[in-house]
Formats: structure tokens, C-alpha cells, sequence
């Protein structure tokens, strides 16, 4: 994982790092990441539902169809940190989409 990136972000554990980009701007760190699994997308979906529903971290649902899926995430202790997480399932590969904004 990237430098500074949030420990307690879920990490889909059948899932490969496949990208990851992280940007700094003045007041502002951001990451980029992309994992890709041969699982389900429905199974890929509940992990992150159950997982972002505990501890420090609330999922919004933006889309949700077989084999897509769209969220908005954002913590509880800090409004501010926010971010988009995708779920799309193409070719027999399950692909995780990341990305989170935390002020600095």
C-alpha cells in the first residue's frame, strides 16, 4: 500500500493490487487504487458493505446492478475524508476501483 494510506480502509483479501497512485496537493493527500479479483462482484459488494458499515467508515450506495456496483465513502470522525469505490465485473475479472481524498 501506498505511504499514508489509511490502515483501516477494507482491503478485499482474494483481491491483487493491480494500480495505485497517490497525489499531494496543498491541504490534501489523495490515492488512486485498482484491484482485481476472479470472485463474484455480488461477493466483492457484501464484503464492502459489511466491512464499511463497522468501525470508523459509512457507505453510501450511488448504483447498484448484477455486476456493478457504486458507492460513496466517507468517515465518521472526519467528514472530509471521503472517497468513490467501484465494483464491476468484466471478462470473469472482478475489478475494485478506490479512490480517497483526506485533507492534510
Amino acid at each position: 500500500m501506498p505511504p499514508g494510506f489509511p490502515s483501516d480502509v477494507p482491503i478485499y483479501a482474494n483481491a491483487r493490487l493491480t494500480a495505485k497512485a497517490s497525489f499531494a496537493s496543498t491541504g490534501q493527500a489523495a490515492w488512486g487504487m485498482e484491484w482485481e479479483t476472479l470472485d463474484a462482484a455480488t461477493n466483492v459488494q457484501a464484503f464492502y458493505v459489511k466491512q464499511f458499515a463497522q468501525g470508523d467508515w459509512t457507505l453510501s450506495v450511488l448504483h447498484s446492478a448484477p455486476g456493478a456496483f457504486a458507492g460513496t465513502v466517507s468517515r465518521k470522525s472526519n467528514s472530509h475524508v471521503t472517497g468513490v469505490l467501484s465494483i464491476n465485473r468484466d471478462g470473469g475479472v472482478t475489478k475494485i476501483l478506490l479512490s480517497l481524498v483526506i485533507p492534510t
